[in-house]
């Protein structure tokens, strides 16, 4: 998988993974496509930046930074369909919808015995930092 096809295939697990919310302002968000930006490889954490097109109507402008995993130098070192979270894992993605961000380390995903492998979910809670409004009991 190239770097463009990672994008691509990114925005539509980005959906997926909002549907599996359990707080509603997280479950109707949808991803529209991403804009990387900024290549930050030289660290101790190395991670991408950049603009992705999110929120109810997929149109918003909300910033995203994707960690790539240590070891990575350069766009030529990155491993485009190892950081593309299989359909049953969760936990990698952590949406501030008041900050306009997401934060997605797909690396840290976990598989959850909650979906099934023929793509439904049955509950899963996904990630997110702030609390309030509109959350189910």
């Amino acid at each position: 998988m190239d770097e463009a096809e990672f994008w691509g295939r990114l925005e539509f697990r980005v959906c997926a993974e909002f549907r599996g919310f359990e707080d509603n302002r997280l479950r109707y968000l949808w991803c529209d496509g991403f804009e990387a930006e900024d290549y930050h490889l030289d660290g101790a954490d190395p991670f991408i930046g950049g603009l992705m097109w999110c929120g109810v109507t997929g149109q918003e402008r909300w910033r995203f930074t994707l960690f790539v995993g240590g070891g990575v130098r350069s766009r030529e070192g990155i491993d485009w369909a190892g950081l593309l979270p299989d359909d049953e894992a969760t936990g990698w993605l952590d949406a501030e919808p008041r900050e306009l961000t997401v934060v997605l380390r797909p690396l840290e995903a976990e598989i959850d015995p909650a979906v099934d492998f023929g793509g439904s979910v049955r509950h899963r809670g996904g990630t997110q930092s702030s609390g309030g409004e509109g959350e189910e009991p």
